[in-house]
């Protein structure tokens, strides 16, 4: 998902329908957000042309190809939306929150936000912008956060850029559980990467392949080597935090990864706490180990086999066997220390790439004059972020 949007958002609200054969046509789930136009603008926040009441498409009375113009797309999830912040220009997301299904979720955030954990650079918890009031429904708020970008999007190009991933993802999830809060829906979707860096330019926060005015296709100009991204977790709406002593009970219901084995069988106690622990290990085996059978797009890669003993323990069926994140980062530091640094600088090459020899072929030698002149810059093989 190329900007913030969650599952649990996905799951509670309406996914937005396939737009009509008229894209001038709002959607309903669109006019909610065209009748909040005003209020927002007066907040400091500008929808795109397409909610504004006064909206009129663009490639009307032209020769284009309505798919062409910015204003003709619509939003993927009724309850997320874009905008521009009105006092620095910046693109946001706005996401609503309803309280009725999700009551911790700003509770959540808030205390992530907070001193002294926002200030600690183990926290890679998604920090709100503003939360706004819901003019029409005191059951709803608004979230504004940045835009941000799948975090495998684009590839990673070599090893120590996939594993510095895996870094900050095991980092960020031990932060939580040190604190005692549970995220409860880790998946692909709700992990995401500031690509600031690699796209100085910017992208189209749902078009992420199109430059944000659509005049052309958006492309990065940095590598995560050159430019090293952060990694953060979205989508507290199933998170809870606990208070010290307080038994970790499990939160009403499951995440989106619905293999955990304490779900399969009801005889099996489930600890919240070690439910995260078998999440983060199986998106990090299907992602990069085995793939997912259910995402065609998410194949794994070759060359990480060495990982397997530490996934395997993370995903155990008995959940008192799993480590803890603090042991399972521990691990992976322990195993990451011990890789050279030539390992570290070698190609990241996804499981089916081989199959288009040429794109292959092309993509490796590009690769090698890269990974040459990272040594003769001195850049390290695993990112740094400062």
């Amino acid at each position: 998902m190329s900007t913030a949007e969650d599952t649990s958002a996905v799951e509670e609200s309406s996914v937005h329908e396939p737009p009509t054969d008229d894209p001038a046509v709002l959607e309903e789930d669109e006019i909610v957000w065209r009748d909040r136009y005003a209020w927002l603008l007066s907040a400091g926040y500008r929808l795109r042309d397409r909610y504004n009441p006064d909206w009129k498409p663009s490639w009307i009375g032209t020769n284009k190809e309505p798919l062409t113009c910015e204003d003709a797309h619509p939003i993927m999830f009724s309850s997320v939306n874009h905008a521009v912040r009105v006092e620095t220009g910046e693109v946001v997301v706005l996401k609503h929150v309803d309280h009725s299904k999700f009551p911790r979720e700003i509770e959540v955030m808030k205390y992530l936000s907070s001193e002294p954990l926002a200030s600690d650079p183990r926290n890679h918890s998604v920090r709100p912008i503003d939360i706004l009031q819901d003019p029409n429904d005191d059951n709803l708020s608004i979230i504004v956060i940045p835009v941000l970008r799948y975090f495998d999007d684009p590839p990673f190009e070599t090893m120590g850029e996939a594993l510095d991933f895996i870094l900050q993802f095991l980092t960020a999830m031990h932060f939580l559980h040190e604190n005692r809060v549970i995220h409860g829906d880790v998946s692909i979707n709700n992990v995401m990467m500031d690509a600031s860096g690699l796209y100085p330019g910017g992208f189209h926060p749902i078009r992420i392949e199109r430059r944000p005015d659509f005049s052309g296709y958006s492309k990065a100009k940095y590598s995560r080597t050159e430019k090293p991204p952060k990694y953060y977790l979205i989508d507290f709406g199933l998170s809870k935090r606990y208070e010290e002593g307080e038994a970790p009970i499990p939160t009403e219901k499951p995440g989106t990864d619905r293999s955990v084995p304490e779900y399969l069988d009801v005889s099996k106690t489930v600890n919240p706490f070690f439910v995260d622990v078998y999440c983060v290990g199986n998106m990090i085996r299907q992602e990069f180990l085995d793939g997912d059978p259910d995402l065609q797009s998410v194949r794994g890669y070759y060359d990480f086999e060495f990982l397997r003993p530490l996934i395997n323990g993370m995903t155990n069926d008995d959940p008192e066997q799993r480590p803890t994140m603090e042991v399972a980062l521990a691990q992976f530091t322990q195993i990451l220390e011990g890789m050279s640094s030539a390992t570290l600088r070698s190609q990241c090459i996804k499981k089916g790439d081989e199959d288009f020899p040429a794109i292959f072929l092309r993509t490796s030698v590009e690769r090698w004059f890269k990974k040459v002149s990272y040594i003769v810059r001195r850049l390290p093989p695993v990112p740094n972020h400062k």
